[in-house]
């Protein structure tokens, strides 16, 4: 029901035609805490696609690695590159640097 009035008022549907579809949602609808079970009807498709992404990106990932690096690794090898690249850890260079002595040329 909540989609029928969606589609029938007419002031959204010009808001709808004026944006894009996430600004219209983010800064029309949900603010107005209408449309309620919609709202979390959409929430739930919109998250399927984030992770369906992260799922191919990772075995995108994985199908390079062992095309390219195929003698060379085991199925432990395999899974760090599957933690390291999709780690959102950042690494701080500068500390781990900050205490190491550089050689100098002679």
């Amino acid at each position: 029901m909540e989609l029928v009035e969606l589609q029938c008022n007419d002031e959204m549907k010009a808001k709808f035609r004026t944006s894009s579809p996430l600004s219209f949602f983010r800064d029309i609808v949900l603010p107005s805490n209408n449309f309620q079970k919609y709202i979390a009807h959409v929430q739930r498709i919109v998250a399927m696609f984030g992770s369906t992404y992260c799922c191919e990106q990772l075995f995108s990932k994985m199908k390079y690695t062992k095309s390219h690096l195929r003698s060379q690794l085991s199925d432990r090898h395999l899974n760090d590159i599957i933690l390291l690249s999709t780690s959102t850890i950042e690494p701080g260079m500068e500390i781990l640097l900050h205490g190491k002595q550089h050689q100098q040329s002679h």
